[in-house]
């Protein structure tokens, strides 16, 4: 719980060339729609659990003072996540947010004037405004994990807590970029699925949202899995009635024998004028795919194509989640969608074996 809004936490303190103030870190979550009681906390405890890494060694109090009461931060589910992510930071993330602890700061104060790190006993955090008390529900940064899996349970695909169903196993996990802008944020989430039909375990896809707030670049992340890999992955994998008419099913011919072909919806991004049919790249790539040897288990093809000005800027055709190079090849030749402004394509596919 709360490991997606430490995940948001992080690029705020880190997204900068140079170290903001602390004020500054928590605008710029409050402004993303992480509401104040979320902000608050971020803003402390991040700088306490990586400022630890940087003074280990050193004893330190597993309480702090919120206001005129003692509490515990292991009770703290915001500490209790921000603490797991520290453990995992790399040296620059430390660098950066341990820079903002209070702790680190008189440990460092103390050890220049002479004491040894072992010997120094640090008492709690004191912080002279009580804390916010902790809201219901995200906080403004939802789970991708969640969020996915009532998805799939409206769709009549109910999958648990587990993230699972049956033999398949499902994850859907956060990654933050920097704001291409102030009023803007940048939510990956990477859904990731594992069945003993694939061709490779944990086939992976990515989405990226752009939007004022997490919330909103979260859920734009998901609308666009639905429509391209959602519904074709329940209909190869789980169940193919669920998917019903989300899902374009033709047959593919192989050397290695017949496959379904399930397609999910065309994704056009950047574009304002309507963007034509992908459908004579798909079927460039399918010829190409026929000199690929196959083996008989359901194989994802995706390909995802951007230009500016009919200029090609990305170019990524993956075949069971490694990048295909004859693949990249076709799409490469293949004209570009739209001749002037920005436009991208995003297709997905799984083929699956029949008989």
């Amino acid at each position: 719980m709360f490991d997606e809004a430490v995940v948001v936490g992080v690029t705020a303190f880190c997204e900068s060339a140079a170290p903001v103030s602390g004020d500054e870190v928590k605008g710029k979550l409050l402004s993303g729609g992480v509401e104040p009681w979320l902000a608050e906390r971020l803003t402390y405890f991040l700088p306490l659990a990586f400022g630890r890494r940087v003074i280990d060694g050193a004893s330190v109090d597993e309480t702090f003072l919120d206001g005129e009461t003692r509490r515990r931060l292991d009770r703290d589910p915001v500490y209790q996540a921000a603490a797991r992510r520290a453990l995992i930071a790399d040296e620059a993330e430390i660098a950066r947010i341990a820079g903002y602890s209070s702790e680190v700061a008189a440990v460092s104060q103390a050890v220049q004037g002479g004491a040894e790190l072992t010997k120094l006993r640090l008492g709690p955090i004191a912080l002279e405004d009580a804390l916010l008390p902790v809201g219901s529900g995200s906080g403004g940064v939802p789970s991708p994990a969640s969020v996915f899996a009532h998805w799939m349970t409206a769709y009549g695909v109910p999958i648990g807590d587990d993230l699972r169903l049956g033999e398949a196993e499902f994850r859907a996990t956060l990654a933050a970029h920097p704001r291409p802008a102030p009023e803007l944020v940048v939510a990956q989430v990477n859904f990731a699925v594992n069945h003993p039909a694939l061709a490779r375990p944990w086939m992976v896809e990515s989405c990226v949202g752009v939007a004022p707030t997490w919330k909103e670049a979260i859920f734009q992340t998901l609308a666009m899995f639905e429509r391209a890999v959602a519904y074709p992955m329940i209909a190869a994998l789980l169940d193919r009635g669920a998917a019903g008419d989300n899902v374009h099913v033709e047959r593919f011919s192989h050397p290695a024998g017949e496959f379904d072909l399930l397609l999910g919806a065309q994704v056009d991004l950047f574009a304002t004028d309507p963007v034509p049919s992908a459908e004579a790249v798909l079927d460039e790539l399918l010829a190409a795919l026929r000199d690929v040897p196959l083996s008989r288990a359901v194989h994802a093809l995706r390909f995802f194509t951007a230009y500016q000005d009919g200029r090609m800027l990305t170019n990524e055709v993956f075949l069971d989640g490694e990048p295909w190079e004859a693949g990249s090849k076709v799409t490469a030749a293949a004209p570009a969608p739209l001749p002037t402004g920005p436009v991208g394509v995003r297709v997905f596919a799984f083929l699956v074996p029949v008989g």
